[in-house]
């Protein structure tokens, strides 16, 4: 009986400790720095269904009353042994102590190098070098390539208009003489402009990213980056736009800025890809969610 009271109660403790850490996470508004914040409400579910079926476990086997039921068969024996029983709890235990104990830290420009980086609609991760580049005929007369230098400017995103359909999001970044890449449209809107580049060539753009360079990369170039997440951390990708400028290239990576450039466009193998020329700049704090969401278009 008290064999069956200890492990009644000991799974009581471990379930209440994972949603202890759950709850922990968005005490600290750490849960997006895990999961998709459109995946907190199950989230939410979960530490519900970890306290109430925790504190059910835990009156069982603290009650002096319990009955022990068990069917007989040896799949559903209690473990045995010191050892045995150490062993088995750890692998529940060890991960409840070390989300308490290790520090919350953003995907950073290590994970960036092994998942490769996606530019415009493909995934690069060495972008060509700044001979290949290639001017829009609109760009080729030189007097208004001296001009574009210093139009471009850092403004309020909250200037440009959150929209879901993906549609009316092309109509309204067509438009736009600026084109600001907000958070929740961050994946669309760089596709809008991949979709038909030529059309966007010479118009500003502004993001905020972090810097991500590849050791394959010339020394003018970087990629303003975000990290996209679908449900957690394990399935995030990497999204960005390139820039060539010195300056903001030898920014340390990881590095969070505001940037607004002016759009072009470079060759590599064949294939027209956008790039942030003229780039104007200021570092900033991370934001409050780091990660954008991944981007779906659906299928009729």
């Amino acid at each position: 009986m008290r064999t069956v009271q200890f492990h009644t109660y000991l799974r009581g403790i471990i379930l209440i400790g994972y949603a202890l850490l759950i709850l922990k996470l968005f005490l600290t508004f750490d849960m997006v720095n895990f999961v998709a914040e459109k995946m907190h409400g199950y989230m939410y579910f979960a530490l519900g269904v970890l306290i109430f079926l925790g504190a059910i476990q835990i009156i069982r086997g603290t009650s002096s009353s319990s009955a022990t039921s068990s069917c007989g068969c040896e799949a559903h024996e209690l473990p045995r042994g010191f050892f045995k029983i150490t062993l088995i709890y750890s692998l529940f235990v060890v991960p409840i102590i070390l989300g308490f104990l290790l520090p919350d830290n953003l995907l950073d420009s290590t994970i960036a190098s092994k998942r490769g980086v996606n530019i415009g609609s493909g995934m690069y991760t060495a972008p060509p070098s700044s001979g290949e580049k290639a001017v829009a005929e609109a760009e080729e007369d030189s007097t208004g390539t001296e001009a574009q230098k210093n139009i471009s400017q850092l403004g309020n995103y909250e200037e440009f208009p959150i929209e879901k359909d993906f549609d009316k999001l092309k109509e309204i970044v067509q438009g736009k003489d600026k084109i600001f890449v907000r958070d929740e449209q961050f994946i669309q809107t760089l596709s809008i402009i991949d979709e038909n580049l030529d059309a966007y060539v010479g118009k500003e753009i502004q993001l905020t990213g972090f810097i991500y360079k590849d050791e394959s990369f010339v020394e003018n170039q970087a990629v303003i980056s975000r990290f996209t997440v679908t449900c957690c951390v394990a399935d995030a990708g990497v999204y960005g736009l390139l820039t060539e400028d010195e300056e903001l290239a030898s920014l340390e990576p990881d590095t969070w800025v505001n940037v607004s450039g002016t759009v072009d466009k470079v060759d590599f193998n064949g294939y027209m890809m956008p790039v942030l020329t003229n780039p104007v700049y200021e570092v900033v704090e991370a934001p409050e969610n780091p990660y954008v969401e991944e981007f779906f278009i659906k299928v009729e």
